[in-house]
């Protein structure tokens, strides 16, 4: 399976207009591997691969969250990239506490009762949650850490933090949690 991962990072690099320059490689307690890419044009991307143990993909419906130690978590929200043809629509499920049986009355004040669809109304989770655009396929999640579609303050956060943890869900329904160390890598990272 490790060379599986090996053949998917060359495949996404050869499918690529820009390749990568240098790569850092942080493997997880739980098989997964974070790798994160200087591309010759100066962006620094991750990729997060899945797990080598089992034969499970990432849930097409869930969110990937990506945190760096406490600072605000970042939801992978998925963008179509890398030349791939488009996928279904992803679909998202949230949960809303009602206040009473109707489902008129959301505890949840920025979500109006006039919306006919609420799953399409965006920013609602903007104080808990930061957002960014990311490249899923089955096994991998590409995400930028210092490029125009990133959080500014990432690569920042990357540089400066002591471990990142990804949170998502498998197409089992199993959800995973994997955390890689940047204390090991921090002179490489900072060099970067």
């Amino acid at each position: 399976m490790k060379s599986l991962k090996l053949i998917s990072l060359l495949l996404l690099l050869s499918v690529s207009s820009v390749q990568a320059s240098e790569s850092i490689s942080l493997p997880s307690d739980t098989g997964d591997t974070l790798m994160i890419h200087r591309l010759n044009n100066g962006e620094i991307w991750g990729s997060l691969i899945i797990t080598d143990r089992v034969s499970d993909s990432f849930a097409k419906y869930e969110l990937i969250v990506l945190q760096v130690d406490q600072y605000k978590p970042i939801k992978l929200d998925h963008e179509k990239r890398c030349n791939t043809p488009a996928g279904k629509q992803q679909k998202v499920d949230y949960v809303f506490q009602t206040e009473q049986a109707t489902d008129q009355q959301w505890q949840f004040s920025q979500v109006e009762p006039a919306q006919t669809n609420f799953l399409k109304v965006t920013g609602w989770d903007k104080e808990f949650y930061h957002h960014m655009k990311s490249d899923r396929r089955p096994e991998v999640v590409d995400f930028p850490i210092q490029a125009a579609l990133a959080l500014d303050s990432l690569w920042q956060q990357f540089q400066q933090g002591e471990r990142v943890i990804f949170r998502y869900t498998t197409d089992a329904d199993e959800p995973r949690e994997a955390i890689f160390d940047l204390t090991s890598k921090h002179q490489q990272i900072k060099n970067f």
